[in-house]
């Protein structure tokens, strides 16, 4: 019994050492405001004001992904082979702008991601300075 206990405290220490040091979060306050994924960067903006950092770039994603089976042709070495093709539908480019706003040392540094002007995610940072 006392081997299964040790057992399970390494197992659950070692799954917390190995989680990141960001935490993500639905929603923030910031001052009386309320934050919360689906905003948009406009009203957050009016909110909060200027983050202390910005950055964005463009990403170019795929989606909608078909897959299927198709047989070999009759020249190929195998020819009663399957083989899995994929066909993309369609590329779109994403515009993400990441945001942080940092509250000062009693709060978490906060960093907003926002994908085409919608925010996607919340993440808790280290403590602020």
């Amino acid at each position: 019994m006392k081997t299964l206990l040790l057992i399970v405290l390494c197992a659950a220490s070692l799954s917390l050492a190995s989680t990141p040091n960001t935490a993500h979060a639905l929603a923030f306050r910031c001052d009386s405001n309320l934050i919360d994924v689906g905003m948009h960067k406009i009203e957050v903006l009016k909110k909060c004001g200027n983050p202390a950092m910005r950055d964005q770039r463009v990403e170019r994603r795929r989606s909608g992904m078909r897959q299927s089976n198709s047989q070999q042709d009759a020249s190929s070495r195998q020819p009663n082979k399957q083989r899995l093709t994929s066909q993309y539908e369609q590329e779109m480019e994403i515009h993400v702008e990441e945001w942080i706003y940092n509250f000062g040392p009693q709060r978490f540094m906060q960093l907003l991601t926002f994908e085409n002007g919608q925010l996607t995610k919340i993440q808790d940072l280290e403590r602020g300075q």
